[in-house]
């Protein structure tokens, strides 16, 4: 063998040493930064799913004190109408008494045709 060739040989073999090293360096990397990943992964999921839960019980909140609202304004809007209702009844009544008392009224001052004037026979 020649020095050539052992050089050859040596270089080659330093080369092959290193590729197989840089290799398993990059692999072992890569299943560091998959595991990280995976890790970040977990930990944004988790934290999504409590943001989320948060938000249910928020939006629950909303709706429980929005139903509330809404039922506390029915009633309300209820008791305004039958207090309007009874008003407008009343009116109603005093309107009809008024009207009976017109009447009344019209009625005594008119003569009647059921009372027939016994000038009025004679002829």
């Amino acid at each position: 063998m020649t020095p050539e060739l052992i050089g050859i040989l040596a270089v080659g073999a330093t080369v092959i040493g290193l590729l197989v090293t840089f290799r398993r360096d990059a692999r072992a990397d890569t299943q560091a930064l998959r595991a990280e990943f995976r890790a970040d992964n977990r930990a944004l999921r988790a934290e999504v799913r409590a943001e989320i839960q948060n938000f249910r019980g928020q939006v629950q909140a909303e709706n429980h004190a929005l139903r509330a609202e809404v039922h506390a304004d029915i009633q309300n809007l209820r008791d305004e109408v039958h207090a309007g209702n009874e008003r407008l009844r009343q009116d109603v009544q005093a309107l009809a008494e008024r009207t009976a008392r017109l009447e009344g009224a019209i009625q005594g001052l008119t003569p009647t045709r059921d009372d027939p004037d016994p000038r009025t026979d004679a002829a």
